[in-house]
């Protein structure tokens, strides 16, 4: 049986509609571990959660933006040298 703390922080996480960051096996994990045992230390990790998610999120969003833009000045190159662009 989940802990009252773990299902709190599950609640928050759902609330904010990040509770994917969190697998099952890592609340199990949590819960066994007792790495949350009251209501602040639970709102502390879905800080946590929240921002880590946020920063991969943007990290990712970044990385792609960058990639796009090399391919995109990669073809602008080869239309004004004459070539084809794929």
């Amino acid at each position: 049986m989940t802990s009252e703390p773990v299902t709190y922080l599950k609640n928050i996480l759902a609330v904010q509609h990040i509770s994917g960051l969190i697998t099952s096996e890592g609340y199990d994990l949590i819960d066994q571990e007792k790495l949350v045992t009251n209501h602040n230390q639970a709102k502390i990790l879905a800080r946590l959660v929240k921002e880590v998610g946020a920063n991969n999120y943007n990290g990712g969003y970044a990385d792609g933006r960058a990639e796009q833009a090399f391919e995109d000045g990669k073809k602008m190159g080869e239309l004004l040298k004459g070539g084809t662009a794929r």
